[in-house]
């Protein structure tokens, strides 16, 4: 600390502390805790606790219905009782299905009484007592087919009693919904409140989701390793100053675009009425111009992410090949080593720590990806992990499965690191040089 203080001064090298320290408690630590936390509780969206709050919710609008026709008949009884028009039927009293009769002639069938259906409805969970069954007095309700039935004094009267019977029964039974609510809540208040089943209730489909994405990042780093090793091999190796540079200046071109217009360039080249299809077609591949769609293929996917990352694997490579002795490499040829030996014995193992890191940055983007499975042919290959973790974030939003799921991915990165570190044999010291 009294060296760093001293390279930089006290003012500066403090504000510089503070600020690091203050992104990586606000940037990484205080959000990865509350993921963290949330990873480890588990909602269920089907107990009884929320069974019974969408009960009360429902008896709750059924209540301000039936007050609402109250009001609505005492206007009518109010302005003398011969409105005519009967109030809009309601969720909790229903005024339908009485038998239609034609004719002028036939007399009217008097109305059955209507049983009055429990207000919270068929649902799941415990079976909820019945609300009292409230009759309807027939004449109230309008004659089907044809002009409302005029209400009289009396049945309007007739009709408050009854509604009002109604809403006395559905307030009696908020009231034990409200009761058993807070016992519920008591319940799940004393439950453990931590516990994993955010991951033991993984589906099936979403394990081997999982496990499929850790195979494609794993070969798209592997893939882009082939392809990028001759290129910083040749970067390095170049003894033109002004040709290394031209080399790296075509590399870091295509970065000076935006990531997502990367990618759609690469939709506009691989869709069925893209680019290669076109070329394919004048070139009488495809004379009838039905080429494949290519962006409906894992491998479309693969060549737009080694084409975002290749520069997280070239530079690192690059880095650590330039700092190789020319001169081993002239010794192995002049004592006759194969191309094959020279790499394997000399090259390969010089570079450990920049393959290590470009290994890891690859490997680390591919699998927290999202844009390019998710616009390069969506739904048209198999699902990427980052994209079950978007639907659970914002489409399902259970947030604390989507953070059980992040966690998840996170740890297997973090193996996959400590794997390749072992595999190289390259310690923290190693890759920091």
């Amino acid at each position: 600390m009294g060296a760093y203080l001293r390279a930089f001064g006290w003012p500066l090298g403090t504000l510089f502390l503070v600020v690091t320290v203050a992104w990586i408690a606000g940037m990484i630590v205080v959000p990865q805790l509350t993921m963290l936390e949330r990873a480890f509780v588990y909602i269920d969206n089907s107990d009884d606790l929320t069974v019974a709050n969408t009960r009360l919710n429902r008896l709750t609008r059924d209540i301000a219905t039936v007050a609402l026709d109250i009001r609505v008949l005492e206007r009518q009884r109010d302005a003398g009782g011969s409105a005519g028009a009967a109030p809009s039927p309601t969720v909790g009293v229903p005024t339908v299905g009485v038998p239609s009769v034609s004719g002028p002639s036939t007399p009217r069938p008097s109305v059955p009484s209507v049983a009055v259906p429990n207000a919270s409805g068929p649902s799941a969970g415990p079976a909820t007592p019945a609300v009292p069954s409230v009759t309807i007095p027939s004449a109230a309700l309008p004659s089907p087919g044809g002009a409302p039935a005029a209400d009289t004094g009396q049945d309007v009267e007739a009709r408050i009693a009854a509604l009002g019977e109604r809403k006395a029964a559905l307030e009696a039974r908020l009231a034990e919904l409200e009761t058993e609510r807070d016992r519920l809540a008591e319940e799940k208040a004393a439950a453990p409140h931590y516990s994993v089943r955010n991951f033991t209730t993984m589906s099936e489909v979403h394990l081997r989701i999982f496990l499929s994405t850790l195979f494609y990042a794993t070969l798209v780093t592997v893939i882009a390793f082939v392809v990028c090793y001759p290129v910083a091999f040749a970067v390095a190796m170049s003894r033109s100053g002004g040709k290394t540079a031209l080399l790296l200046l075509g590399l870091v071109i295509p970065y000076t675009i935006n990531e997502l217009l990367r990618i759609f360039a690469w939709v506009m080249i691989l869709e069925r009425e893209g680019v290669l299809n076109s070329l394919l077609t004048a070139l009488g591949v495809f004379p009838d111009g039905g080429g494949p769609r290519w962006v409906a293929s894992n491998w479309a996917v693969f060549t737009v992410m080694i084409y975002a990352y290749v520069l997280f694997m070239v530079f690192p490579l690059y880095n650590t090949l330039d700092t190789l002795d020319r001169n081993q490499i002239d010794a192995a040829r002049d004592l006759g080593a194969s191309t094959f030996k020279l790499h394997t014995r000399i090259v390969i193992p010089h570079a450990k720590p920049g393959i290590a890191v470009g290994a890891i940055m690859v490997f680390m983007l591919s699998a927290g990806t999202i844009a390019a499975p998710e616009i390069v042919g969506r739904g048209l290959h198999p699902d990427w992990f980052s994209q079950v973790i978007y639907r659970r974030f914002f489409e399902s939003a259970n947030w604390n499965q989507g953070s059980a799921y992040s966690l998840m991915l996170l740890l297997a990165c973090v193996i996959f690191v400590m794997l390749v570190m072992r595999l190289f044999r390259v310690s923290i010291r190693d890759i920091a040089k």
